[in-house]
């Protein structure tokens, strides 16, 4: 057992990030340039025209997982695998854990054909679509430092044909879809427990348990030696009790291998395997499964495993507790199985220490040989961390980490992971009371929300930072805060809008923002929501530039728990599952917000509404009233009102009266409301017979009624961005559904263009936010 830190020692001992070294880096996102600041919060420049990367498509793509044993009794479903693959751009292979679903894919991906230019794989594990689909382009491109825009990723990805494995793959429909149309001649292999593709999507293979020959194989060779005639009888009876779970047998033989007589268990065992199995581990395995099991669900490569127990073989280990079905191999690390991780942690009684996993970590990272996709690749592991020393009462531990991870997570631009990491140390900061730990991670989720389309609330969190790093005397991180702001929409007035760019050693203006406990709240609604368990949320867009619908549709999305009980899921889990009941009164803060009078938190929404848009004297004393006929409506719509008002794209001040009757008053009988899209969260604006919608900073008008719409639309030349020049013009149809829940949209071919091609990004299907 690990030895844990006395309350004494934790008590003395502070935790402190020293940003040593090159505390900068310089990568382009989409249409900007991303210069991130360890010290004093990240800073963005709008890319000068023709200064865009030019990234290097490779020859050939090989990214193959390690090599395992051949799984056992699986010929029929690879035949079957195979097949699909030859006859659908999206394959679904799902089953219920410990089935094997991985190690067929794994299999599949060294034995079926490649695609034309190649095969690729990938492990979704704790990861967001986004953050998956830049992996997929930067296995296709050599391009350092580039994340590019949806609209230039799918030009760059067009005519790729590669096969592409998704390991653990447990994402909704809408996701799979949207991971996989981001290229489009590609072909992919999901991989995961639960079904979510329909039979018109593409080809599903159900795994299902072995037959009773291919269970007495398995057991055969993980004993290393045949079925006697006295123990068929026995093995007969385990594969039928497993129901043919590879992940039971092993386990059965891992107990007969470790016990005196050698005998395979009694049937009536199988659900009773992992106590004794790992009561009889020695003290290495022990000691690394303890480890693991802290951190549920992330993997670890054998370096960090080594680092942090002390020992100096940790790889031996970790393939014998796989072999015992207690660990599974991921590409080039380790990590526990679900099942397993509760009973290793309730006989270790807690989790690992979090002091030797800390300082492990935060000196890893800063370490100058670590680079931005090591860190990345143990972004789960890092979140877990946090969310650890959230739940066990040790903040300073969380904002350590995630002060250290962070501006080198935003160089990886894994844009999903960085946001949770921020959330992360955000709330710990405002545990701990660490001023400046909570202003650099408002700036950086303010930059983020920049570079993620989400301009309106990058405004609120940008001038927020601004005050608190004014607060603290820090003029340049201040500089950068205001500077970057300027980048918000036109229609929205900034919360703090210096006259002149001020020089680092000058003093700032104090900026022109609202209440600062209505910013503050707006702030806090939305760092509490970064957190939640990944994939948790609806169809989120495969690039970091329209990562937004993941997030701005938290509230939907989440139902009553996006900023309720549940609100910081991942510790939520922690809590739960290892018997910490530090939080169960606080959140981590978020609590505060979610029990809020309705009334209360419906006035401040409206506050924060007049300020964000920049709305007149008049216009606030409106909105406050229209607060008090909200004060009944149902926290939910409150909270809704924050997300779209703040953070769901352009709101004009004539807007705000409408779309405040449209949330409280009578169900929605049109298409105006708020819609997840497949380029964004979308505001369609009602004023009487007319309706409009947001495109590049402007606005579309739509006519129709009914269940039938239809605007005009520009084409942008997409090589200046999503919004250059006009090059021609569409008709865009929308049907309603009978519900008035999803929208259908199409287009016409464009007239005046004279590109080869054409594609309609905000075509597809819509989903109404705001019911």
């Amino acid at each position: 057992m690990t030895e844990q830190p006395t309350p004494s020692t934790r008590e003395n001992r502070a935790y402190h990030v020293d940003i040593a070294g090159d505390a900068h880096r310089s990568v382009v996102v989409g249409d900007h340039n991303l210069l991130v600041d360890a010290q004093h919060g990240s800073s963005v420049t709008l890319l000068v025209q023709g200064r865009r990367p030019t990234p290097t498509r490779r020859e050939s793509i090989s990214l193959l997982p390690r090599r395992q044993p051949e799984p056992i009794g699986r010929s029929g479903e690879l035949t079957a695998l195979g097949r699909a693959t030859r006859e659908s751009g999206l394959v679904q292979l799902f089953g219920p854990p410990g089935i094997g679903t991985s190690a067929l894919l794994r299999h599949a991906a060294h034995r079926l054909p490649p695609g034309r230019h190649g095969v690729l794989y990938l492990n979704a594990a704790g990861r967001e679509p986004a953050d998956l689909a830049q992996e997929i382009f930067e296995a296709c491109y050599d391009s350092a430092g580039y994340a590019p825009s949806e609209t230039e990723l799918r030009r760059l990805m067009t005519g790729i044909r590669a096969v592409v494995y998704v390991d653990n793959a447990d994402l909704g429909r809408e996701q799979l879809i949207a991971l996989a149309d981001t290229a489009r001649d590609a072909t992919f292999v999901f991989a995961g427990h639960r079904r979510a593709l329909n039979s018109g999507d593409g080809a599903v293979v159900e795994l299902t348990g072995l037959d009773r020959e291919s269970a007495e194989l398995l057991l055969a060779r993980e004993l290393d030696r045949p079925i006697g005639p006295d123990e068929r009888t026995t093995a007969e009876d385990l594969w039928r009790t497993a129901q043919g779970s590879p992940l039971h047998l092993l386990r059965a033989a891992g107990l007969a291998g470790s016990g005196r007589t050698g005998l395979l268990p009694r049937p009536g065992a199988v659900a009773e395997l992992l106590p004794p199995l790992i009561a009889g581990l020695d003290a290495p395995a022990t000691d690394v499964l303890h480890l693991l099991a802290t951190l549920d669900g992330a993997d670890l490569t054998p370096r960090h495993l080594d680092a942090i127990t002390g020992r100096t073989d940790t790889t031996a280990t970790c393939e014998r507790l796989t072999r015992l079905g207690l660990l599974l191999a991921e590409d080039d690390g380790f990590r526990c199985v679900s099942d397993a991780a509760p009973v290793a942690l309730d006989r270790a009684d807690g989790p690992y220490s979090l002091d030797l996993i800390c300082a492990h970590f935060t000196d890893w990272i800063a370490r100058p040989a670590t680079t931005p996709a090591e860190v990345a690749r143990h972004s789960a592991a890092l979140e877990r961390t946090a969310a650890l020393a959230e739940a066990a009462g040790r903040p300073e531990l969380a904002v350590a980490v995630a002060r250290a991870a962070s501006p080198v997570m935003a160089g990886s631009l894994r844009f999903g992971a960085w946001g949770r990491l921020l959330g992360h140390g955000w709330s710990a900061a405002q545990q701990t009371e660490d001023r400046q730990a909570e202003a650099y991670f408002t700036h950086e989720e303010g930059i983020r929300s920049l570079l993620t389309g989400r301009r309106v609330l990058a405004g609120v969190l940008l001038g927020q930072a601004a005050l608190l790093w004014q607060r603290l005397g820090d003029t340049h991180a201040a500089s950068a805060a205001l500077n970057a702001q300027h980048y918000a929409p036109a229609a929205v007035q900034p919360l703090a809008a210096p006259t002149a760019p001020a020089a680092p050693h000058l003093a700032l203006p104090t900026p022109t923002a609202p209440d600062p406990a209505t910013a503050a709240h707006s702030v806090s609604t939305h760092m509490s929501s970064l957190t939640p368990a990944p994939h948790a949320g609806p169809a989120a867009l495969p690039h970091p530039a329209a990562s937004a619908a993941h997030h701005a549709a938290t509230p939907a999305a989440h139902g009553t728990t996006a900023h309720g009980t549940a609100t910081h899921a991942t510790a939520a889990h922690a809590t739960t599952a290892h018997g910490t009941a530090a939080h169960a009164t606080t959140a981590h803060g978020t609590a505060a917000h979610a029990t809020t009078a309705h009334a209360t938190a419906a006035h401040t929404a409206v506050h924060t509404a007049a300020h964000t848009a920049g709305a007149t004297g008049a216009t606030a004393t409106g909105a406050a009233g229209t607060a008090t006929a909200a004060a009944g409506f149902s926290g939910a719509k409150v909270l809704l009102l924050l997300a779209v008002l703040v953070g769901g794209g352009y709101i004009a001040r004539e807007a705000l009266p409408q779309l405040l009757d449209d949330l409280f008053a009578t169900p929605p009988d049109s298409i105006a409301g708020t819609w997840s899209t497949p380029t964004g969260p979308t505001v369609v604006d009602s004023s009487g017979s007319d309706f409009t919608i947001p495109d590049c900073g402007t606005s579309i008008r739509i006519t129709g009624s009914g269940s039938s719409y239809r605007a005009t639309f520009p084409v942008h030349n997409t090589e200046y961005g999503s919004c250059g020049p006009a090059i021609g013009s569409s008709t865009l149809n929308l049907e309603l559904s009978a519900d008035f829940r999803t929208v259908r949209a199409t287009a016409s071919t464009p007239v005046g263009d004279t590109t080869d091609s054409f594609e309609c990004s905000i075509c597809g299907t819509w989903t109404r936010l705001d019911q």
